[in-house]
């Protein structure tokens, strides 16, 4: 058999809606394919329902203290688990940059658990898989950094390998260790 055996036979098999009948078809299936997946299930599906029991949970965390916080967090753990995480990345990065900010005031006034094993943190960690898993708001800054660091320090390194070889390794280690630094203290420690 030829390959154009093969594929006439393929399309034949198929039913007629699943075989393209040119090449605009051919070209918006998965163009439409992709504004169906990406484009319109995710906004649409922040109703007002939501939004209103987010902005109240997000107001309830504003105003918690170091004995309330966790029943705040345990609020918005709730609603993503219901929700399956934030309907757009806008209200993720808003809610996740409001949740790291009162774990960072409260760890400053001695409210937040002691160490990062407490009930607390566990919380936020639950909260922090649920709405945000690849923590992107927490990481975005390191991340920016090394992206904008990465051509000066390629530069240099080609400097290094050009005017001294012998130094190269020692100058390599060091512009690895200077961009992914921050980001792997972020990872680890954050």
């Amino acid at each position: 058999f030829s390959k154009k055996m093969l594929l006439a036979a393929s399309f034949a098999l198929l039913p007629a809606s699943l075989v393209p009948l040119g090449r605009r078809a051919v070209l918006a299936a998965p163009a439409a394919a992709a504004l169906s997946t990406f484009g319109a299930p995710r906004a649409a599906r922040a109703d007002s329902a939501f939004l209103q029991s987010l902005r109240t949970a997000e107001s309830d965390l504003a105003a918690s203290d170091g004995s309330t916080v966790l029943s705040s967090i345990n609020a918005l753990l709730e609603l993503a688990t219901d929700y399956s995480g934030m309907p757009s990345d806008e209200l993720r990065k808003e809610l996740m940059e409001r949740v790291l900010a009162k774990r960072a005031a409260l760890k400053a006034q001695g409210g937040w658990d002691e160490g990062s094993y407490g009930e607390k943190e566990e919380q936020f960690l639950r909260l922090q898989r649920a709405v945000d898993p690849w923590r992107v708001t927490e990481l975005q800054g390191p991340a920016s950094l090394a992206i904008l660091g990465f051509g000066p320090v390629y530069l240099g390194l080609l400097a290094v390998q050009r005017l001294v070889p012998k130094l190269f390794n020692v100058a390599y280690t060091a512009g690895a260790a200077a961009l992914f630094a921050p980001l792997l203290f972020g990872i680890l420690f954050g």
